[in-house]
């Protein structure tokens, strides 16, 4: 283990994959009476980039906004001073390009990139995520520095779970090569009716604080051994960890790192 300086991320302690494995172990070995597990971020830090935006960015490429979200972008862009003229694709256009220029919350753009597949069927939204994994070459951008560590929860029956901001319909197809269960996933999860998305989430928003709380929702008697994230809004994911570890973190987590004891950076 080392002090890390020269890439910016300050004192953070410097760990390797043989680190982490060792001081799971050790946690493990701790003797609490919970059940213990692992939580993970997914976009820039399972893997390389966003599989969310990278998803997003085909939908607005191909024009695939449909009527059944129009209103409800509408609200949106009036709500946040987003001008746009047009029908669902120009608006969902303008809100993208208002969170790209940092005029539209992370938060409310995150839950955006997920209703705003309204109209949808399932089966066709998943026709296009595979494809759309496919063509940005999901599966070599998975950090291979994490893999031990799926692999060392899965021999000892640790849980893993997956908390994302991005769009469930997209995470739930990127992790599955993980071995990772749907039931243990939480994303953002737009409504459905009558087997069509709907322009609202379903679920509860999973940014911030609502990271923890959606963990919490799927395990109550979760103790969670140790977690993984990459950006600021993970940073009350990682402060509910025995053992927080930043994955290649943005310039934004390094400056909250003060605020989450024993946080290590995983050297990938």
């Amino acid at each position: 283990m080392t002090e890390a300086h020269l890439d910016g991320s300050g004192g953070i302690p410097r760990v390797s994959t043989s680190d982490i494995l060792q001081r799971l172990e050790a946690e493990r070995g701790a003797g609490s009476t919970r059940a213990g597990a692992l939580a993970f971020d997914a976009d820039g830090t399972l893997w390389e980039g966003d599989v969310g935006f990278d998803l997003f960015e085909a939908f607005l490429a191909g024009r695939r906004a449909r009527p059944e979200a129009e209103a409800a972008l509408r609200r949106e862009a009036e709500a946040f001073g987003v001008a746009a003229e047009g029908g669902a694709h120009e608006l969902a256009s303008a809100l993208h390009a208002a969170f790209v220029a940092e005029r539209y919350p992370e938060d409310r753009a995150f839950a955006m990139m997920a209703w705003a597949f309204a109209g949808w069927r399932e089966d066709e939204l998943a026709a296009l995520v595979d494809r759309v994994l496919e063509e940005k070459d999901h599966a070599a951008r998975i950090r291979p520095a994490l893999l031990p560590i799926l692999d060392w929860a899965r021999s000892r029956g640790v849980p893993v779970y997956v908390v994302s901001a991005s769009p469930r319909f997209v995470i739930e197809r990127a992790v599955a090569r993980l071995g990772v269960a749907p039931e243990r996933i939480a994303a953002m999860t737009p409504a459905v009716r009558e087997g069509r998305l709907a322009p609202e989430l379903g679920a509860p928003a999973t940014y911030g604080e609502g990271k923890t709380r959606a963990l919490e929702r799927l395990f109550p008697e979760l103790a969670v051994l140790a977690a993984f994230g990459d950006s600021a809004y993970d940073a009350a994911l990682l402060r509910t960890a025995r053992l927080p570890v930043a994955v290649a973190p943005s310039p934004k987590l390094l400056a909250v790192a003060g605020s989450i004891p024993g946080l290590v950076l995983l050297a990938t």
